[in-house]
């Protein structure tokens, strides 16, 4: 039996890296009967630590990203840095040393991280855990759930010892979890896409889960729902001041590699249509435009990731929205009986 089964509401709180993703997020879902994540992406071994020292609930998830292949070649980084000189002039920021961006975001001290303090679940996104890194997790008491956007790689995550699948669709904001920075995601909807599935796995259905009508929608093909993009204006939620103001406006969004090399989901800008050809070197570009983003009061240089349904997100607390979220599953409930 996994933890999906001894959750009262099946919303899960995805994990945001960056900021979004807090301990008092976490707690939060958790009193509501779901489930949270906090992201291990981008912090430091020592960072995630503090965060998962905070965190009080009984029961909760810690997302890792896997390690990706070191760039063959840091040519394209270096042009792209080129062209992006005036905006570095403009924001007063100087080019980061880039080609030290680590590539496995310390995920062997993470790893140690989690086996000592020992999470309900550990996840990963952009790879899967090896066979070995399963028993290792299972071992400690830890349940393992993989991040996929197509069939093929949900066949390989449940050969590999996966516990749980977490089916991303297209229609997800922020970075869209393929296996390799080079490959173009699946662009097949969340329900195509769940609906193609062939292996006996709970499933996570995750992307553009942002009212009760979807996340019906979604329920009848898995076993619960990660939202992300429902939870960047939670009162609990870290998210920062110009990504909430983006996401409150709302509006189109579009993919792009234009902030970090990966493909990516967000508030579209002029910025990201500018630079469309932007690299696949991944985390190479995100090191390059880090001074950029952390400097800027212009929200056309800030990554607001947000899904597809990013109108559908309101201000409130977590309570709030997980109660607004699972309004049509009650609805459909009800119907049946």
């Amino acid at each position: 039996m996994t933890v999906l089964a001894q959750l009262s509401a099946p919303i899960i709180a995805a994990p945001m890296a960056g900021g979004p993703s807090t301990p008092a997020l976490v707690d939060a879902i958790a009193s509501e009967g779901g489930f949270g994540f906090l992201a291990a992406g981008y912090l430091s071994p020592e960072k995630l630590r503090e965060q998962m020292e905070a965190v009080t609930c009984e029961r909760y998830g810690v997302n890792l990203f896997y390690p990706q292949a070191p760039a063959a070649d840091l040519a394209p980084v270096a042009a792209y840095a080129e062209e992006l000189a005036p905006v570095f002039e403009a924001h007063e920021a100087s080019v980061p040393d880039y080609a030290s961006a680590d590539p496995s975001d310390a995920f062997a001290a993470k790893l140690d991280v989690m086996c000592e303090l020992r999470p309900a679940v550990v996840s990963c996104t952009f790879g899967l855990f090896t066979v070995d890194e399963v028993d290792r997790l299972h071992e400690c008491g830890i349940e393992v759930w993989m991040t996929v956007t197509n069939p093929a790689d949900a066949r390989e995550a449940a050969e590999r010892g996966a516990d749980v699948l977490v089916v991303q669709g297209p229609e997800a904001g922020g970075h869209r979890s393929t296996l390799t920075v080079e490959e173009e995601p699946d662009a097949r909807p969340l329900l195509e896409l769940l609906g193609a599935l062939d292996v006996d796995k709970p499933v996570v259905a995750a992307g553009g889960l942002t009212n009760a009508f979807a996340v019906a929608q979604a329920l009848e093909y898995a076993d619960a729902v990660a939202c992300g993009t429902a939870f960047l204006l939670a009162d609990e939620a870290g998210t920062s001041e110009l990504h909430r103001a983006q996401v409150a406006r709302g509006g189109r969004t579009a993919t792009t590699r234009a902030f970090s090399g990966r493909i990516a989901r967000g508030i579209e800008t002029q910025f990201m249509c500018d630079h469309a050809d932007a690299p696949a070197v991944y985390p190479h570009v995100n090191t390059l435009m880090k001074p950029i983003r952390s400097v800027t009061s212009d929200t056309n240089y800030v990554a607001a990731w947000a899904g597809t349904q990013v109108k559908h997100a309101f201000s409130g607390s977590v309570a709030e929205i997980v109660s607004a979220l699972c309004e049509g599953d009650r609805e459909m409930n009800t119907k049946t009986l």
